[in-house]
């Protein structure tokens, strides 16, 4: 896919690395003012003191939320250098890591 002339991965809810995106973006402390780069990389990125590792997990936390800013799924916060989950993520995240955390074996039972 394409956004804004540059190419941008899928999203794989499936995938562990996609669903702790997910639901870090999706927490309730940051439905109000959204979050920054600073607040992912505080929860996805082990902490480090080195420089250069820094800039390194800021650059692949920008990577994620230009995908997701791809998808719908977030939006920027007019100026600020916060995001927000949008009206539409909200309910496709919500569904996403619901979907992910569903027992194939009690929706058989279900059915």
């Amino acid at each position: 896919m394409r956004w804004k002339k540059a190419r941008v991965r899928a999203l794989d809810p499936l995938a562990p690395e996609d669903a702790q995106l997910l639901e870090a973006v999706a927490r309730g402390e940051f439905a109000i003012n959204g979050f920054r780069n600073r607040d992912l990389r505080a929860r996805l990125c082990p902490t480090v003191d080195d420089p250069k590792q820094k800039r390194k997990q800021a650059a692949a936390i920008g990577r994620k939320l230009r995908m997701l800013r791809a998808y719908g799924l977030i939006r920027k916060v007019p100026h600020t250098h916060r995001d927000v989950v949008s009206t539409k993520g909200r309910s496709a995240i919500t569904a996403l890591l619901t979907a992910r955390a569903a027992d194939t074996s009690k929706l058989l039972d279900a059915a």
